[in-house]
Formats: structure tokens, sequence, C-alpha cells
């Protein structure tokens, strides 16, 4: 039997939970920075951070292919978690744009109030999480599709959302830099060389997760694993996801992360968060294309609900 990707959900949504969890892990480490005390990358990462995720959200419009839909399921936000998501999304673009606004540009106001900074981060902490946990169940949700059907896919894009978060300051850091003008980035090594670590940490517990994720659905959803570790994706999987999305970025975090030069930090953090980017894409990418219909599965979870 020739197993072939699912064809439903494609790259439109892959981007859609790519960007959305991405926007919210960089709202996080710009948190992270405001609190120990590194300013500037931090008002980099919320400014990044909010368009990043209002972006995402034109992938679904697109993808439900009727823009109404959109606003009717902002004003039903209980009706499924499509609906909840845009909620949480429009939340934390709120939230995010009222900081920016008010921290960033063009007032500054919150420079000289830490206070009401911090009643806005906190806020806005709580909306990216559930981002970053949303993207996950809202796939897994489908019953049909047994490989999505794991509650360690919310934590593992989590992960993902946190890594892509610093891959994506490190991405735009240098590009601000120097739109900005400014030469001297010495001030911000020290955050990015703290990322590093903790980034190297994220993309460990990402290998282990997906490990483990690909062990527990394997029962319920043997092809999936197969299509993804030998079969038609396992190029992209391997190759791809593993060797250019984890294994590539962490050695060159490992081996520059204690890098003196400021030039040859910014450098190598960038090479590093564009790969790690181009993981965080391919892993929610493959995932759809594993989620495979299962009607066994799909007819078991019925007769299981139907208490027959």
């Amino acid at each position: 039997m020739r197993i072939v990707p699912q064809g439903i959900w494609r790259w439109k949504i892959a981007a859609y939970l790519f960007l959305a969890g991405m926007g919210a892990g960089a709202f996080i480490v710009g948190v992270v920075g405001d609190i120990t005390g590194h300013v500037l990358p931090a008002k980099i990462a919320m400014t990044f951070a909010i368009p990043v995720v209002a972006v995402s959200t034109f992938f679904l419009i697109w993808d439900l292919g009727r823009p109404e839909k959109f606003f009717t399921a902002w004003l039903h936000p209980g009706t499924s978690w499509i609906s909840r998501g845009f909620f949480i999304l429009s939340a934390l673009i709120l939230v995010g744009a009222i900081e920016i606004a008010l921290w960033v540009w063009p007032l500054n106001v919150l420079d000289a109030n830490a206070g009401a900074r911090a009643v806005l981060q906190v806020i806005g902490l709580v909306f990216a999480i559930a981002t970053c946990i949303y993207t996950g169940i809202l796939i897994g949700i489908v019953i049909s599709r047994p490989f999505w059907n794991s509650p360690l896919l919310p934590v593992l894009f989590l992960i993902s959302a946190i890594s892509t978060g610093i891959g994506g300051l490190f991405f735009i850091t240098p590009i601000w830099l120097a739109i900005a003008g400014i030469s001297d980035a010495r001030p911000i090594v020290p955050f990015m060389t703290l990322l590093e670590q903790v980034d190297m940490v994220l993309i460990v517990l990402e290998a282990v997760a997906v490990y483990v994720y690909m062990a527990i659905v394997l029962d319920r959803a043997p092809h999936a694993v197969y299509l993804l570790t030998r079969g038609q994706l396992s190029a992209h999987f391997w190759g791809g996801f593993v060797l250019v999305g984890l294994l590539v970025p962490f050695a060159i975090e490992y081996f520059t992360f204690s890098m003196a030069d400021a030039n040859g930090k910014m450098l190598s953090s960038f090479i590093a968060g564009v790969l790690v980017l181009i993981g965080g894409y391919l892993l929610r990418q493959l995932i759809l294309a594993a989620g495979i219909r299962s009607p066994i599965y799909l007819r078991v979870a019925f007769q299981v609900r139907q208490g027959t």
C-alpha cells in the first residue's frame, strides 16, 4: 500500500501555525529580556512579535476562503477552537500593540513606568503562552487523524514556538540595528549569548519531545510515523527538520556562544536563527502532512463515544 501525505491542511495552515507560534514565542522572549534588564533586544522582540502574529491570521483567512468566516469566528469565541484561537490571537495583538505604542513608538511613557509595563507584559504573556499551546490543540482535536491526537502536541509546539521566537530575534536584530543606524552591537551580545544557551536546551527538549511523540502515536498511527521516518516525507524530516532545523543550529550556538567579537556573534546568531526558523516551519508542515486519515480509528472513537 502506497502511503501519501494528507492534502487538505497544507502550507497555508502550516504558515499560520508557524507564524502564530513564532510571534508568540518572540513576545515571551521580549518579556524575559525586559525582566533581565536587556531593554533594547526586548523592544526589538516585542516590535517583531506582534506584526508576525497579525500576519499569521492572514494565512488562516486565506485558507478559509471567505473573509466573513473570520469575523464570524471572532464574534463567537466559544463555538470552536478556531474561534477561540482568533480570540486569543486578537487579545495578544491588542495588548502587544498597546505596549509597543506606549513603550517603543510613538510614545515612550512606559520607560518610566515599570509597573504599568509589567501589567501589560503579564497579560500579554498569558495570551502568548495560550497562543503557543493553542496551535497544538487546534489540530490535535481532529479525531480522524490519529497522528495528531496526542496531549504532547501542544507541549511540542510550545517548545518549538519559544525556540523559533529566539530564532526570530536572532534573524531580525542585525536587520533592525542596520536600519536604526546602530553599528555597535556589543550591548546586545550578553542577551544573545543567554538566548543561545536557552535555545540549545530547547533544541534538545524539542528533539526528545519529537521522539517521545513518535513513540506515543506509533501504535495508533504507524503509517504516519513510517511516512515521516522512512517514507515519502523522510528526506524532509531527517535532512530538513532534524539536520537543518535542529543539529546545525545547535552546533553553531554551541561553538559560538562564547564568541567575544560582536559582529561575529551577530552573524553566527543570524545564521542559527534562520535555520531554527526553517526547522520550525518544517516541523509544522511535516506534522500536518503526516496527519493521514484513519477510518478505523474514527469508527472506534465514534463507538466509544456512543458507548457501544
